[in-house]
């Protein structure tokens, strides 16, 4: 049965009320904001467990700044895929949705399925999830109470009275805005490298900022298109360049692959290349058992996923980033790469660390991404801080995806996933319990197909 949402006196913010005498309002099931893969997690996961149908029942909006949902910004990285080819096409088989399974001989689909157990180039995978979101916006567009807003921008989510929330849209072509109120909102807006952290963050006990801003980068700005070419353009004279890459995570160890593979491969000696890491450097292995045969040993039960068995099932290098910390290591006999060294930060090595990093040429932060989490706003207009607004790598969601507030507490109805979420739930998708950050769609799909199925309904202020 098909109800509305319960009447809500309107406490919006009067400055926008103000200059805006005429604002669409439309009563929805859920908003997510953001188009980009994570955005379209929910959804991709609903369809393989046969509660798409379910889900767009309850009434779904999608909200996203650019011109198409799918893609966002993964098919501008200049790296391959830390995640198979065969996995990444997964969405479309198995019990998929027909339309998405309609999609096993598109050229897209075929191009990194070639790929095989292998890594993919991203931008091969932005094009195959633009095909998806290409795909998933002509169903949405076509179900009740669902809708695509493109070249659209959330200005806040404010919380109401009685528990809705209304998510303030603008259409960025014509300034038109629209209240969409829901019982959900889903955060899938990313992450960001905002360079003030850079000026409190320490590495080795110093700051990177200001001191040593003449040769930094960030390893978003390296990993993109025209990243690398950046970097031969700033040592094109410097006849032996050195570089110290600072992070542990998967980033850390694109940018090493992609400087050993790319132009300036060959002027690079012994040591040339120094990755600076706090945490240690996991290696990913389907069993234990094959672990052991390749003498690695640094994993406990704690480290093993109780599902697959797998250990470091998530914080463990994959593929080429896995090949290489094996090499550097000297990991299962591999030959060793001889232009990359490994530096364990906090380990008693800080002053020659911060000998490295007076020393290289070019500096590359890798220090991962912080939320980009739009105002969130409490039902008389002021500001609802967050967890992840505070110092430090502080998580966005709890192992439930609900966004919590500046006190650790869930938020009712706000969800987010995806870059930079935090999201940590071994119990519900596995993984070994001493793992520290993923992301999944499947229990925010869970929490759409549990609303009550709610009729869209339009009004004109």
């Amino acid at each position: 049965m098909n109800i509305m949402l319960p009447p809500e006196r309107d406490v919006s913010p009067p400055d926008v009320l103000a200059s805006e005498p005429r604002m669409r309002r439309v009563d929805v099931g859920t908003v997510i904001v953001g188009g980009g893969p994570a955005g379209l997690a929910p959804l991709i996961a609903a369809s393989r467990t046969g509660t798409l149908e379910r889900i767009l029942a309850a009434g779904v909006v999608v909200i996203d700044g650019r011109d198409a949902i799918g893609a966002g910004q993964i098919g501008s990285y200049a790296i391959n895929s830390d995640s198979s080819a065969d996995t990444i096409v997964n969405c479309v088989y198995g019990d998929a949705h027909p339309a998405l399974a309609a999609l096993r001989s598109h050229p897209a689909t075929l191009a990194v399925a070639s790929y095989g157990h292998g890594p993919v180039p991203l931008p091969l995978v932005g094009a195959f999830m633009a095909v998806v979101g290409d795909v998933l916006h002509r169903i949405l567009s076509t179900a009740p109470g669902c809708a695509v807003h493109l070249g659209s921008t959330a200005l806040n989510a404010r919380l109401g009275g009685s528990g809705a929330w209304h998510t303030l849209v603008r259409n960025d072509n014509d300034g038109t805005l629209t209240e969409f109120r829901s019982s959900l909102v889903v955060l899938a807006t990313g992450g960001a490298q905002p360079l003030s952290r850079l000026g409190s963050e320490l590495a080795a006990g110093v700051a990177l900022l200001p001191l040593h801003g003449h040769k930094l980068m960030q390893s978003g700005e390296v990993l993109v298109s025209g990243g690398l070419t950046t970097i031969e353009q700033r040592l094109a004279d410097v006849p032996d360049p050195k570089i110290a890459i600072i992070g542990s995570s998967s980033s850390a160890m694109a940018c090493a692959h992609l400087l050993l593979n790319g132009a300036l491969a060959p002027r690079f000696g012994p040591g040339a290349i120094s990755v600076l890491h706090r945490r240690p450097l996991r290696v990913f292995f389907p069993t234990a058992a094959e672990a052991l045969a390749e003498g690695y040993d640094e994993f406990g039960p704690q480290d093993i996923c109780p599902l697959s068995g797998f250990v470091f099932r998530f914080a463990g290098f994959r593929l080429e980033s896995r090949e290489l910390v094996m090499a550097a290591r000297g990991i299962g006999g591999r030959p060793p790469e001889p232009r990359l060294r490994l530096v364990r930060l906090g380990t008693g090595s800080d002053a020659a660390a911060r000998a490295i990093i007076d020393d290289v040429d070019l500096l590359i932060a890798a220090l991962g991404y912080r939320p980009r989490a739009l105002p969130i706003l409490a039902p008389a207009g002021e500001r609802i801080h967050l967890l992840a607004d505070g110092p430090g790598a502080r998580q966005l969601v709890d192992g439930q995806c609900r966004v919590l507030d500046s006190d650790g507490d869930p938020i009712a109805g706000l969800l987010g996933l995806g870059l930079a979420c935090g999201f940590v739930s071994p119990e519900a998708v596995g993984g070994e319990p001493s793992f520290s950050g993923n992301d999944v769609g499947a229990i925010i799909a869970e929490r759409i197909g549990a609303l009550v199925p709610v009729a869209s309904r339009e009004t004109t202020a």
